[in-house]
């Protein structure tokens, strides 16, 4: 019988990945920017979800069983990035929306507007442990920023990106 005290789970997990430890890597930002300046300025993210549907099969009178349906994910991935009063990062981020569809309706198509985008974990010694690409990703949505006299507070903007897949690695 396995030991299931904190002793056992101390000797098992002996160095826990922390939520604090990460990067976001947008390289070549469509219409500019600059990646250093957006991964120092991405202040919170999220591990994108993925889960496999099922198929209920009833048989007879019995409760029947499940078998694995598709693959899903929600192809979209939100990370709030801090503002200065320099604008960079919203000057890196918007024209990328504006490439998506203009106000006539236009896109550059898909070429044009995709990027992969990578959210690295990385160990307490500086090492990466993790790499998670998200595939063909795009601005999709700028949220609005709440602006307040009586705030003590920094601009933070809320970025949408939609995507195709996620692959992930152990590095």
């Amino acid at each position: 019988m396995t030991e299931m005290g904190v002793t056992s789970l101390k000797g098992n997990l002996t160095n826990p990945q922390r939520t604090f430890l990460w990067d976001v890597i947008i390289p070549e930002p469509i219409g500019g920017g600059d990646t250093e300046t957006l991964m120092l300025r991405c202040t919170s993210t999220n591990i994108p979800g993925e889960a496999v549907g099922q198929i209920a099969i009833p048989y007879k009178q019995t409760a029947g069983v499940v078998i694995p349906g598709k693959r899903t994910l929600s192809h979209t991935w939100q990370c709030v990035f801090l503002e200065g009063e320099d604008e960079k990062s919203i000057d890196s981020l918007r024209p990328w929306l504006m490439a998506s569809v203009d106000n006539d309706g236009k896109s550059l198509g898909d070429d044009a507007i995709k990027r992969d985008v990578y959210l690295q974990l990385v160990s307490t010694k500086g090492e990466n442990t993790r790499k998670i690409k998200l595939v063909g990703a795009y601005v999709q949505d700028i949220a609005e920023v709440p602006l307040s006299y009586d705030a003590e507070d920094v601009v933070r903007y809320t970025i949408t990106f939609a995507y195709d897949d996620v692959e992930g690695s152990t590095t």
